[in-house]
């Protein structure tokens, strides 16, 4: 699946690209069966602290039906389980990232996103790099493969298209943003709906958000952040466990 120019250039402009029906129907129930087990609970190899709870649930201002249903999100699966890890490495998924940031790719990180029925909460408007990913240059790309449809009803993500060349933004501008989305005066914001299957593919600077589900409806959604093997690392060593998935390692990069 290797992007056409033309791809490629609307995605230097935009900082986000929708490929439709990416995975076919087999890949989309394995990966999702996988994290509705891990999500019950019963998954001994996956710890948990990996599994963040809704706030709301947390907090005692909201019930769900199951525990599945009273997680916000569930990180780094791929690092600890073989069935996550075969999505992150899916061949599919990655002659994409590799027309965005060349042919040798580490994964960084993932995270499932829950976003339970009816009480699935709002992520504001924020920047993917800054929070937590260390390296330069800031060479990310995000896979966000959709596993149920998603939609504006049900909370899918909201891009503003061409941020991503604006660098690192301060936070108090996520707020303003955040606040013009809220109040309705963000006409620029672009809802990214996706039918079970397919994927987006957003930079790591773009700023994106995702709204409540007020749904009866789940809307699940695999995030798997690649980065070139050609970048720095410039957080702790001891936290430095990106996983090759194409290519080679680079001495003295990540």
């Amino acid at each position: 699946m290797n992007l056409s120019e033309t791809q490629v250039a609307q995605f230097r402009e935009d900082g986000v690209l929708v490929v439709e029906d990416l995975l076919d129907a087999d890949e989309v129930e394995a990966v999702l069966a996988r994290a509705e087990w891990v999500a019950s609970g019963r998954a001994r190899h996956i710890p948990p602290r990996l599994l963040q709870v809704e706030p709301d649930v947390n907090a005692g201002k909201a019930a769900a039906g199951t525990d599945a249903d009273s997680l916000r999100k569930m990180s780094h699966l791929a690092f600890f389980d073989d069935v996550f890890e075969s999505h992150a490495r899916n061949p599919k998924i990655l002659d994409v990232i590799e027309s965005l940031l060349g042919p040798d790719l580490k994964l960084y990180q993932d995270q499932w996103f829950m976003k339970p029925p009816r009480i699935g909460s709002r992520q504001p408007y924020h920047q993917d790099m800054p929070l937590g990913f260390h390296i330069d240059p800031p060479d990310m790309v995000t896979c966000w493969a959709a596993l149920n449809d998603a939609t504006i009803e049900n909370g899918c993500l909201w891009m503003l298209p061409g941020t991503h060349r604006f660098g690192i933004i301060p936070g108090k501008k996520w707020a303003d943003y955040e606040e013009m989305s809220l109040d309705g005066r963000l006409p620029e914001e672009r809802p990214i709906e996706l039918k079970a299957g397919s994927c987006s593919f957003h930079h790591g600077l773009i700023l994106h958000c995702s709204r409540p589900n007020r749904t009866d409806l789940r809307r699940r959604g695999y995030a798997t952040h690649y980065v070139s093997a050609r970048c720095r690392y410039t957080g702790p060593p001891e936290n430095n466990d990106a996983m090759l998935v194409r290519g080679d390692s680079i001495p003295g990069c990540i």
